[in-house]
């Protein structure tokens, strides 16, 4: 389990449909709810992705932490023939639901940013979110084919976790803590082997070209977004923040001196920037 003063968050299953899921809630119970949405990285799941990040949003915020199919403490299961997003949509759709959370500000990093995002365009979704934060997610598409090539090649082990962490974080970072947390998320039983099973292509079938829907679909977005780029972000190109917000009509751009996951690295000022932005929204 990642540093960061997690108590005061309990963990909680639910059963939706055949899914069992874990989540995690906390924090000020009479202040504004925010979800947030983790990574979906190797290993990733709530607290190695949030775990900082909560101890610097607890005293104001009531916080919902779900883990998505597929990671965490959430079964692990593979929807073949859609991309990888729908199936998690539903799931996260199933949660929110469940629990009734409404009027909540929403912030995902990188996979879990570009949820939150398309959360933001869906229907049965956006009525529920006060606003939307994407930390270095864009919903699909501006990856660098370096970063692709490295999460293709994952096999668990503590010194990939390492590397894994170096693109994650800043060039040269080193966090023992975090890598030991990926490793033991990604050792769970099918954690690593749904992630690699979208990898398996039927040799008789050609593959036509991906083409994203992304970003042009957020034109159709009224939900007030906050977008945080790392400056020192290796996994997306350069200016992918730029190239999202010409597709939205209340959109707040904000850059750190960091990496792909500041959540992680600068949650000091990561938060400092959720809180103004929450408080702009919330008329404080």
């Amino acid at each position: 389990m990642i540093e960061g003063d997690v108590s005061s968050l309990r963990e909680h299953h639910v059963k939706l449909g055949p899914v069992r899921t874990r989540y995690f809630e906390g924090g000020n119970p009479l202040g504004h709810t925010v979800v947030l949405v983790h990574e979906g990285g190797y290993g990733g799941d709530a607290l190695n992705t949030f775990g900082r990040l909560t101890e610097r949003l607890a005293d104001e915020y009531y916080l919902v932490l779900p883990e998505m199919l597929g990671f965490g403490g959430t079964d692990k299961a593979v929807f073949f023939g859609e991309n990888p997003y729908e199936p998690r949509l539903r799931h996260l759709a199933a949660f929110l639901d469940t629990l009734d959370l409404r009027d909540a500000h929403f912030a995902g990093n990188s996979f879990g940013g570009g949820m939150v995002l398309r959360l933001s365009i869906r229907e049965e979704t956006s009525w529920r979110m006060r606003s939307a934060t994407s930390i270095s997610g864009t919903g699909g598409p501006f990856r660098t084919a370096e970063a692709l090539k490295e999460l293709a090649e994952y096999v668990p082990s503590i010194e990939a976790a390492r590397r894994l962490d170096g693109w994650i974080l800043h060039p040269g970072a080193r966090d023992e803590e975090h890598a030991w947390a990926r490793l033991e998320s990604n050792m769970r039983p099918g954690q690593w082997e749904s992630m690699m099973a979208p990898t398996l292509r039927n040799p008789a079938r050609s593959e036509l070209a991906h083409s994203w829907d992304f970003p042009a679909a957020l034109s159709g977005s009224v939900v007030p977004t906050l977008l945080i780029a790392g400056a020192l972000d290796r996994m997306l190109e350069q200016g992918w923040e730029e190239l999202v917000a010409n597709h939205l009509k209340h959109v707040r751009v904000e850059r750190l001196d960091a990496g792909h996951s500041p959540n992680i690295s600068h949650p000091e000022d990561t938060a400092k920037l959720l809180r103004d932005f929450f408080s702009h929204i919330d008329g404080r």
